[in-house]
């Protein structure tokens, strides 16, 4: 077995773990008495401690083994939602869940990230294809899964499975060699295009991120509906990866298809049928995985020299941006529909943005 279908396995069943019960954080919360300002703000210090975890997960792999820290990581993101099972609902509560939630996962991503770039040859569209297909199969999987669980027999099941399905996916890591560089690490620079395509691309987060709240708001107030979306969506996120990163210019075309999907978004938030806003799930998921098959692509299609430099302005960019865009929700918006059309407003900026990047 080679080091990518190690990797592949790996994101299996991290992203099995990581996507059981995350996406539904924000119901979870809101459920408990939780605000839309208290769940802006909880978002706000995940992402903006974000960074600062992702920096000093890049540094401590240098001195301990990045499949340890791993492992570390899935028992974090799973006590994570422990704690949310026993926490009351209190201001300081929330702030220790955000921390929690935060130092799980941020641990997590940039570790995925520096794999990949360390395993993947230049220009490997059909390599970084396949992880994203690989990853909306754990996705589709794991959706409904985590909603009828968590629904049917409680959270505290949902914390054994993320520990047993972390510890499967760091043995299939522990077979990959990475070289140990202890280089001065600089932030590496990023043509101009490619940098603010990754910070517009967060508004596009942020609108997936809420959309599960906006579901159980104002659609079906019930978690299990919202894996059924969640499914649908990633159904056809497969199908357009598998057809659509074996087009020769993946660029082509980006601004109609991406203003097409800004006007599927708004028919969607404003329509409250929710048989047909399954079906609107179906295009949704095209629109949706369109954005990260490129960001993808121009993420991983990298030269290699300072990997870590590279990661950790990657992270600023993602990080900083989300909590940005939610430091300024829960500021001026006290309406989660407010918080999308705002998100769609950015999703459709990104129409206009130069994607022919080179590295």
């Amino acid at each position: 077995m080679n080091d990518i279908k190690r990797y592949n396995l790996f994101m299996l069943f991290s992203s099995i773990s990581r996507n059981i019960i995350e996406v539904f954080s924000c119901v979870l919360l809101y459920k408990m008495g939780y605000s839309l300002k208290d769940i802006l703000l909880f978002f706000s210090i995940v992402f903006f401690l974000g960074f600062i975890f992702s920096f000093l997960t890049l540094k401590i792999a240098k001195i301990i083994n990045p499949k340890y820290i791993l492992l570390l990581s899935g028992f974090i993101f799973a006590f994570s939602f422990y704690f949310l099972s026993i926490m009351n609902n209190s201001f300081l509560n929330l702030i220790i869940f955000a921390i929690l939630i935060s130092l799980g996962s941020y641990t997590y991503h940039p570790l995925r990230h520096y794999y990949a770039l360390t395993i993947l040859p230049k220009k490997a569209s059909k390599e970084i294809g396949n992880i994203l297909i690989i990853s909306y199969i754990a996705i589709t999987f794991s959706s409904y899964l985590g909603a009828y669980i968590t629904n049917n027999l409680g959270l505290i099941y949902i914390v054994f499975i993320i520990i047993f399905l972390s510890l499967i996916s760091v043995i299939f890591l522990s077979k990959i060699k990475l070289e140990n560089k202890n280089t001065k690490v600089n932030f590496e620079k990023i043509p101009v295009n490619k940098f603010l395509f990754f910070l517009m691309e967060q508004f596009k987060v942020i609108f997936l991120t809420m959309q599960p709240l906006y579901l159980f708001i104002y659609i079906d107030n019930n978690i299990e509906y919202i894996g059924v979306f969640n499914v649908i969506l990633t159904i056809a996120s497969i199908i357009f990866t598998y057809l659509f990163v074996r087009r020769k210019n993946i660029y082509q075309n980006f601004k109609i298809l991406n203003i097409v999907f800004c006007l599927i978004l708004l028919l969607k938030i404003n329509i409250y049928h929710k048989y047909f806003l399954l079906i609107l799930a179906f295009f949704e998921g095209f629109g949706t995985k369109m954005f990260e098959i490129i960001s993808s692509f121009n993420a991983y299609n990298y030269n290699k020299d300072n990997l870590e430099g590279y990661i950790n302005k990657l992270e600023l960019i993602f990080c900083v941006m989300r909590g940005l865009i939610c430091l300024v929700s829960f500021l001026l918006f006290n309406n989660i529909k407010t918080i999308l059309y705002f998100s769609i407003i950015g999703i459709f900026l990104c129409s206009f943005i130069r994607l022919d990047f080179e590295n």
